[in-house]
Order: structure tokens, then sequence, then C-alpha cells
């Protein structure tokens, strides 16, 4: 079984295990626990920003190959191409059972673009970057300095809104009374209930946490009362929410006899973001239950010590927080860190190798599109190999002062300067 989970946003030094002192202001027990019983990823490399990221996972190929830039869903182009095969169809192929819940933003201007057309069983899925939690308007971008969010924001239920939540093939709007996230909790315990362990389960999982608008439940806003910067508060509360169901999650599969030959990978799709907090967050008055939302500027997140942060080329945008668990995992591994480098596209090959099916994208080669970059890396996560996959890559960045030295990636230090352009 693979449980995969694609968190947003998520900054370096935002969960535990990436941290030498503790912090009050990040409190992730389970991943903490996870990454310590699994492989943490040291060089996990991502795209600084979401649709390349996702689009790149989904279709095995490198951003610059696939989609390189931020793209809204209904925009012709956005996401994956409608002929490259994914690898939720890849894992069919292998007798998979496939659902997809919670962000997409690999595209939908086709019913071939969304998770049904990409080969997933079942979704509930949001298609854009973010959404409203509470009512699932969709986000309608940062605006400095707004004392109230505009158009259809927190708490618009007008028709005349853009909704963004969907089950499968059909619109899911009324669905989601509560917090957006315990509505794909429902959804995902529901899925492993329901599932026969003899068929392999492959559950992908893309939280909300932590994108903007910053929305969490106020029982977990009021255990970092202490952080003044409410920014910073709301983001730390959604953390700690995505680690609480993480553990639900996991301790499901568990209960249901999976865990042992489940295959978990948790990577984030770029770094936090760093920028300006530009105004003021939201109080809802009207409930208790929200508490504070953010949507000026995005601020929050926490990359130390990497450089930068989300839309930046430094390590602090595309080095991913990273780590692969479970009880599939060698029991030699279990415990380890690996500091090979790998891209998250290279988890189509993977997770194709462990499917046993064929990577070689016959769809795509029949439109004249470019092969896949992705590259297996299982021998390097079990240890039978010296190298990881991005030597058989292009590179991951292209050294900025003499292309001719070949590639690089971008580190903190300035050590290895260059463009994050293939990343």
């Amino acid at each position: 079984h693979v449980f995969f989970v694609v968190v947003d946003d998520l900054g370096w030094g935002d969960v535990g295990f990436h941290r030498e002192t503790p912090s009050k202001e990040v409190v992730t027990p389970t991943i903490d626990k996870l990454a310590g019983e699994g492989v943490v990823l040291e060089r996990h490399y991502i795209h600084q920003t979401c649709t390349p990221s996702r689009s790149a996972l989904q279709s095995g190929r490198l951003p610059v190959h696939v989609q390189l830039t931020l793209a809204d869903p209904c925009t012709p182009g956005s996401g994956m191409a409608r002929n490259m095969t994914g690898i939720a169809q890849r894992m069919k192929q292998g007798g998979y059972a496939t659902h997809q819940v919670g962000k997409w933003d690999v595209g939908m201007v086709t019913p071939s673009h969304t998770p049904k057309g990409r080969g997933y069983d079942t979704s509930l899925n949001y298609f854009s970057h973010g959404n409203w939690m509470w009512t699932e308007a969709e986000w309608e971008g940062s605006r400095p300095n707004e004392t109230l969010p505009g158009g259809c924001g927190p708490q618009s239920h007008a028709e005349d809104c853009y909704f963004d939540l969907w089950d499968t093939d059909r619109p899911a709007k009324g669905t989601n009374t509560t917090y957006e996230e315990y509505k794909f909790r429902e959804r995902m315990l529901s899925i492993i209930e329901a599932h026969d362990p003899a068929q392999p389960l492959f559950l992908f999982y893309g939280s909300k946490v932590a994108h903007y608008p910053l929305e969490a439940p106020m029982e977990y806003q009021k255990k970092f009362a202490f952080i003044d910067q409410p920014n910073r508060r709301t983001y730390a509360a959604m953390v700690n929410f995505l680690d609480d169901q993480l553990a639900n999650i996991t301790d499901a599969l568990k209960a249901k006899g999976m865990w042992e030959d489940t295959l978990m990978i948790f990577s984030a799709d770029n770094g936090g973001y760093i920028l300006s907090a530009d105004g003021d967050c939201y109080d809802d008055e009207m409930t208790t239950e929200h508490g504070t939302r953010c949507f000026n500027g995005e601020a929050g997140a926490n990359n130390y010590p990497l450089q930068g942060g989300k839309y930046t080329t430094f390590e602090g945008g595309v080095r991913g927080t990273a780590f692969v668990s479970g009880g599939y995992l060698p029991e030699e591994v279990k415990g380890t860190k690996q500091s090979k480098m790998m891209h998250l596209a290279d988890w189509y090959a993977t997770l194709a190798r462990l499917a046993g099916v064929d990577t070689h994208d016959q769809q795509g080669e029949e439109s004249s599109l470019p092969p896949i970059d992705s590259v297996d890396a299982w021998p390097m996560l079990t240890n039978t190999v010296s190298n990881g996959p991005t030597t058989k890559h292009t590179g991951l960045a292209r050294c900025a002062g003499d292309p001719g030295k070949g590639w690089a990636s971008l580190r903190a230090s300035g050590s290895a300067a260059g463009c994050a352009a293939a990343c």
C-alpha cells in the first residue's frame, strides 16, 4: 500500500525533526515519530511553487517538461498535458485501488485533466491553489492591507461565488459544514475502512495545510496564543492540526492491519512563504469557532537555516521537507537519513517499479511529447547504490556564471550559485 502526503507551503523549520533545539512554536510529535522511524530525505528537491511541483509528481516529468509556472486550473495549458499518463493510471495497471483527497492543482480544463481522468477511482478535492476552509469559496489571492477579505470571502455563501470542492465527477458544495480538513479526514478514514487489504491501495492526500488563507480551528489556535504575530500563530496551529490528521490516518491503517505493508511518502510541494504580512489578519467576530484568519500577504512560515522560501530558487524554496516511513521499508534503513539528491518527479518511476509496471509513456510518445524524466529512487532509498537519481537527470539548476560548468542546486552559503530552471 502507498500513502502519499503532499503538504502545501511547509517550511523547512516548521517540523520538529529539522530543529536541533525544540521550539514551542513547532509541535509535530506524530510527524517527528514517523520521520524518525523511517528515512529522512535531506536533499529532496521540488519546484518553488505549487502547480509545477504537483504536475511533476503526477506526470513523472521535471517542471521544465510539464509546467514551469503557477497556473489557474481553468487556464488552457495548466497542469499536465492531456496526453500524458498519470501516476494513478500506472498504479491501476499494477492492480491498485486509487483515491485522491485534498488539493489537486494539476489542471481541470477537460475531464481528462481531473483526478478521475488521471486514473483515480474517487476524489474529494479542490482544483485551485486554495479555498476558504469553512465555506469552500475560492480564495481570490492576497490583497495587501485589506481589513476584510473581498469577493467570495470567508463568510460568503453568495450563489455567484465560485465554490471549489468536488466529489469525483460532481460538485460537493454544501457537504462541508465544518473545517475542510475534517472532511478530508472523514473521506480518508472511510476509504481505509471500506478497503480490502488484499488489494494494494494508493491513497494520495494533498493537504490544504498550510496554504493561504490561513485558517485553523480555535482549539488549535489557542495552543499557540503565546505567539504575538497572527500569521505565525495561525500557521503553527495549522501545522499542529496536520500532525493530528496524520496520527488519525496512520492509526487507521494500523488498526486495519495495513501499516506493516504500507510505504508512506511525505513531502512539501515547495518551501514555506516568508513574504510581508501586508496588513492585519481578520478576527471573525461572528463566531468563536473560526478565530483569526489571515489573507493579506504571505507570511508565517520558517525555512531556517535555509535561505529564501516559496517563489525563490534558493534552497528554502526548492529543498523540500520530506521523509518515507511505514512497515514496507527494509528494517536496515529505518531510522536513517538519506543525503543523496532526488526530485519529487522521481516518485513516478519509483512507485511504478514497486507496482511492477512499465514507465514508458506510449500515449505521450504518440503525441511527440518528451519522455518522463523520473528515475527509480528505490535502490537509493534502500542503500543498494552509491548515487541518487539526480545523477541521471540533466540537473536541478543551471550554474549562472558559466553554463559549461553544468548543473547544481542553490545553497544558502551561495557556494553553488545558479537558478532552479529545471526543478
